[in-house]
């Protein structure tokens, strides 16, 4: 079985990465320039800027291969989407699960479990990495359920998920994008709505 990176990770990738249309080096040594959402390499020049869709398309061209990675694991592991969406974050950002999973012999138990420990660059622990890993994991950790974003919506209209920010952190939490959910809630109110217009 092979996946696909759902919305979930792509914008759990964008969270932490972050995005820049101009390219930039985040430090002098570095040998190429950034660009985007961290998109590194030969083709980013000094002085390059970008648009926003090709940030995008850059994204999802650089995740293919960490996609293709993470997959390379599947027969293994059959992970689910939610562990699947946290591994190729977690492989955007180090650059393989290889050693995560000690290739291929660690249980799932123990790779959720090692999954903080890469929070280090060169020997010093940086929050930011701190803060990815605690997300990655907490996705890992979270279990997957088949329920359509409409099902989802519909909970959320039934007050199941509760209101602002407590709504988000639920919704975050079980491994669900809030901006996907929340669209698809507007929407079934304004069939509802439609609906009640049209009932006399």
């Amino acid at each position: 079985m092979r996946r696909k990176l759902s919305m979930t990770g792509l914008n759990l990738i964008k969270s932490f990465e972050g995005c820049s249309l101009h390219a930039y080096k985040c430090t002098p040594s570095e040998r190429f320039y950034t660009i985007g959402y961290g998109h590194y390499g030969s083709d980013v020049s000094k002085n390059m800027t970008i648009s926003q869709e090709k940030a995008e398309k850059l994204l999802e061209q650089d995740c293919e291969k960490f996609v293709s990675h993470v997959n390379g694991y599947m027969n293994k592991y059959n992970f689910n989407q939610n562990q699947f969406d946290a591994l190729v974050s977690f492989a955007y950002n180090i650059g393989s699960i290889n050693q995560l999973t000690k290739n291929g012999t660690r249980s799932i138990k123990e790779i959720s479990l090692k999954i903080p420990e890469y929070c280090k660059s060169n020997g010093k622990i940086l929050n930011g990495l701190v803060a990815r890993r605690n997300r990655e994991k907490l996705l890992f950790d979270t279990p997957y359920n088949n329920k359509s974003v409409t099902d989802i919506a519909k909970e959320v209209i039934s007050g199941k998920w509760g209101n602002g920010e407590e709504r988000k952190r639920k919704l975050a939490n079980a491994g669900y994008d809030y901006a996907t959910v929340q669209k698809e809630v507007n929407k079934l109110f304004k069939v509802k709505e439609w609906e009640n217009g049209c009932i006399k």
